[in-house]
């Protein structure tokens, strides 16, 4: 066999691997994006709105400053989020406000410098 005739074979290998590829890069996106229903049952009414507004953007990340969060919810977070933010903003479903982002698919993260939370999806 010639070197072109290798070649040739070759790139029409690559070809068919990269449309395999993008079919198989396809196919994850739309299950990533894939919007499961609303758990209702679930998430606690107190944090429902939270829950609400994370479902309805559904973004890959979405960041909200505290008082944004407050505004969502429609009152103050407790002193627990200002004092030990890392231990409220736990993902975790021993805490019930938790359930409010991780039910909807969302993972949690705060920055301490600056009291915003990123909610990410891509993390779960």
């Amino acid at each position: 066999m010639d070197i072109n005739a290798i070649v040739l074979e070759l790139m029409s290998r690559i070809k068919v691997l990269e449309e395999k590829m993008k079919a198989l890069e396809e196919k994850c996106d739309l299950r990533k994006t894939d919007k499961p229903s609303f758990p209702f049952d679930k998430i606690s009414d107190k944090y429902r709105s939270l829950a609400e507004h994370l479902y309805e953007k559904w973004e890959k990340r979405i960041t909200l400053s505290y008082g944004e969060i407050e505004a969502i919810l429609g009152f103050q977070l407790p002193p627990t989020a200002y004092k030990i933010p890392r231990s409220y903003w736990a993902n975790t479903l021993t805490h019930t406000y938790a359930t409010s982002w991780l039910s909807v698919g969302y993972k949690a993260k705060v920055d301490i410098d600056t009291f915003t939370v990123t909610f990410d999806r891509s993390l779960l």
